[in-house]
């Protein structure tokens, strides 16, 4: 059997020779993923496109589908693809967060994504808190709201909570998710 792989886009380095980046399936943390996105030109600043991001990843399909109460999933649909699938019934910057969300379960999961059920309510909707969904939880935030941008919606928005998530694109809900684990009083 051959498996597809993904194209390494390449970069000239500062001698003129190419570097070939690494595939976004072999990223592990939420700041070598952006700056691999960075670096293909896809906009973290003042907040994090990842639909680019998920767009400019040949492994990586994402579709807009109504999941009833469900937020989003991720499921294997070939050998090396995967399937996005996210709430089109939910609001932008909710299924901003769930993309994250699933992208991070591709990112720190992939050998047990055909293990996962299709459809799952993010950020503890469910009361579900397993290790691997908070992982994935905390991996989203840090993608989706990397602690400078946070500290700069946060002044912009002079600590008001729907500011900074109109700022950063999220819900408050993730905000605070994330405020909470930077250490942040919100009053």
């Amino acid at each position: 059997m051959i498996s597809k792989s993904p194209m390494r886009p390449k970069k000239s380095n500062s001698d003129g020779g190419e570097q070939i980046l690494p595939p976004p399936g072999l990223l592990d943390s939420p700041e070598d993923v952006l700056l691999y996105y960075q670096k293909l030109g896809v906009s973290v600043d003042p907040s994090v496109d990842i639909v680019a991001m998920i767009d400019k990843n040949e492994e990586l399909d994402l579709v807009y589908v109504d999941l009833g109460s469900k937020d989003a999933y991720i499921k294997k649909i070939d050998n090396g693809r995967f399937e996005i699938g996210v709430n089109k019934r939910h609001h932008p910057n909710r299924q901003k967060f769930s993309l994250a969300h699933e992208y991070a379960h591709y990112v720190k999961h992939r050998n047990q994504i055909e293990e996962m059920p299709i459809g799952e309510q993010i950020l503890n909707r469910d009361g579900d808190r397993n290790s691997i969904e908070s992982q994935a939880n905390r991996f989203a935030s840090e993608l989706l709201m990397p602690e400078k941008l946070v500290a700069n919606a946060f002044r912009e928005a002079a600590g008001n909570l729907k500011g900074m998530a109109n700022i950063l694109g999220v819900s408050k809900e993730a905000l605070s998710y994330r405020l909470e684990n930077l250490g942040y009083r919100m009053k």
